[in-house]
């Protein structure tokens, strides 16, 4: 129920300032509807912004200890979350030895460039999904992608990303190439890259159709991808591929610049960089190694 409706409904005044314990009641009620401790905080900062307005020279209600004794409750009652292994550089060798050999078709190219393309960019399936043709730009030694929109990019500035070309037959710059080839992607284009494609029978190929490629039918098919391979799936969900590049530059490049890394991956702070990273273990016993005992 949104705030207004709950004032008209409770026979209040839309009009701030707001009694404390009218505020609480519609907070709880947010949180008990939507159970997302997210929604809770979001609405407790509209209606402080709204009490911003309010003629009264008085505190702000919203700043009340009862206030933020909900949203600390709330906070503590999240649920904990498993989350997902980052995806290895093997898993996605395996992906591209699967489904990009010599012979596969545009319908399997897709779902291994989808994973390389995650994995060396530190894409969230959001930024990929929004990726259009007209974005990229190819160069001798590298790809620049640019990101048009991404979950901390508030004022929607946008972010280049730049993916180096390898020599080896795993690069992501190569395989994307293929893959525009393929599905005869025109390069100005501002429709989605990765799009739903339809088998046609008359030449048995597969083209590509309509918008982008939905969140739940990208995890369908990524993870069917990783069962073929044999891999559990249960173990990786799409964000594995943002993780898994991070984790595996991490500890491929032992002395990569954390400003570079930081830049590549869109974070904003080392802490929500730091989440994406999983150490190995031989590092994390580097701290007991030496004790002096």
């Amino acid at each position: 129920m949104k705030f207004i409706d709950y004032c008209n409904f409770s026979g209040v005044r839309p009009v701030p300032p707001f009694p404390v314990t009218f505020l609480v009641a519609y907070l709880f009620k947010v949180y008990k509807r939507s159970s997302s401790y997210a929604s809770l905080v979001m609405t407790h900062a509209a209606l402080k912004w709204f009490h911003s307005f309010s003629l009264s020279s008085g505190a702000n209600p919203l700043d009340n200890s009862i206030c933020h004794n909900l949203l600390e409750a709330a906070r503590r009652d999240k649920p904990v979350s498993v989350k997902k292994a980052p995806i290895s550089a093997e898993i996605i060798k395996s992906i591209i030895d699967k489904f990009a050999g010599p012979s596969a078709s545009l319908k399997d190219v897709r779902v291994a460039c989808i994973c390389s393309l995650g994995y060396a960019g530190f894409f969230r399936y959001d930024e990929l999904s929004n990726i259009a043709p007209e974005h990229l730009g190819f160069f001798p030694d590298h790809l620049r992608v640019f990101v048009p929109r991404a979950k901390n990019d508030i004022y929607r500035e946008g972010n280049y990303v730049y993916i180096k070309r390898l020599t080896s037959k795993y690069c992501p710059v190569a395989l994307l190439e293929r893959y525009i080839s393929m599905g005869n992607v025109e390069l100005s284009s501002s429709v989605a890259l990765f799009r739903p494609v339809r088998l046609f029978k008359s030449t048995n190929s597969y083209k590509l159709y309509g918008v982008k490629l939905s969140y739940t039918r990208c995890r369908e098919i990524f993870k069917e991808c990783l069962k073929t391979i044999g891999v559990d799936h249960n173990l990786y969900g799409l964000h594995s591929l943002r993780s898994g590049g991070a984790t595996s530059a991490v500890s491929c490049n032992p002395n990569l610049s954390e400003r570079i890394l930081k830049l590549h991956g869109r974070w904003k702070s080392d802490t929500a960089k730091d989440m994406y990273i999983l150490e190995d273990v031989s590092k994390r016993l580097q701290v007991t190694s030496q004790l002096g005992l």
